[in-house]
């Protein structure tokens, strides 16, 4: 997708920060791009942190146009200690339904518009997230060096997995005894925080039990509805190994989200 620049520095108001459970609302164009429209502010998570973007539906005076992918672009980095590739402000691009794309053309900068979520694949991707961070969590107290040489993470609906650097393969006892550690975390069915760091918006930090892992994604409030962790190893070439973790008692429960904004 082609997204060209105009020099004019603006930013998207993220309203999932202040409501992660608002699932729709108004707002307006802020330009219209060759395969996307930029709101002025949204309740739609774009891809970031490795957890995929979310999908919804834009409605406005002319139809509705579905949404497949949401991109955050034009960011600066967060300096903060332990924040590595997060950013600040920037805006946030809908990608457009291919079949949707020949809409564009009536849509005009100003327009008023609803923006709404998909709130199953929300709450699917919000549940793997967390899930991810009691994998991760449980790795790196087994094997401290993996937090130095983490090179990534993937969070999907059905699954969430981290990618490695390693010089000693990780053993099938170790990804038992992590699998071990992570349901024990997740046993103790304890509260999840999130919360912005030094009064940063896009600098968020995930705590559970002194376990602080700096994250600005989506997450449940409380571990109880993962259910069972189950966890495998991947490898992905000499020195590179994957950790996945599945979730399949896990129980998806949307009826905290709402449409207007909380008072």
């Amino acid at each position: 997708m082609n997204i060209p620049t105009d020099g004019i520095l603006r930013n998207t108001k993220k309203i999932y920060y202040n409501d992660q459970y608002l699932m729709s609302a108004h707002t307006k164009v802020a330009r219209v791009h060759s395969e996307a429209i930029e709101l002025t502010s949204t309740v739609a998570y774009p891809e970031g942190g490795g957890q995929e973007a979310d999908r919804g539906t834009i409605e406005l005076p002319t139809g509705v146009v579905r949404f497949i992918w949401v991109k955050k672009l034009y960011g600066t980095p967060i300096r903060l200690d332990g924040f590595k590739g997060g950013t600040l402000g920037g805006v946030i691009l809908h990608v457009i339904h291919p079949d949707d794309l020949h809409r564009l053309d009536q849509i005009m900068e100003g327009m008023n518009a609803q923006v709404t979520i998909d709130i199953v694949r929300r709450e699917r991707l919000t549940l793997s997230h967390t899930a991810s961070h009691f994998l991760y969590a449980a790795a790196i107290s087994l094997r401290e060096e993996l937090k130095q040489w983490t090179l990534g993470c993937h969070i999907k609906e059905a699954s969430s997995r981290f990618d490695f650097f390693v010089e000693d393969s990780i053993r099938s006892d170790e990804v038992i005894e992590i699998e071990r550690r992570a349901n024990t975390l997740i046993d103790c069915n304890d509260v999840i925080r999130h919360c912005a760091v030094e009064g940063v918006e896009d600098a968020r930090m995930w705590t559970y039990q002194g376990i602080n892992i700096p994250c600005g994604g989506t997450h449940l409030e409380s571990p109880l509805l993962i259910g069972h962790l189950n966890v495998r190893r991947k490898r992905l070439g000499k020195g590179k190994e994957r950790l996945i973790c599945e979730f399949p008692n896990a129980e998806i429960d949307v009826s905290r989200y709402h449409k207007r904004e909380l008072p």
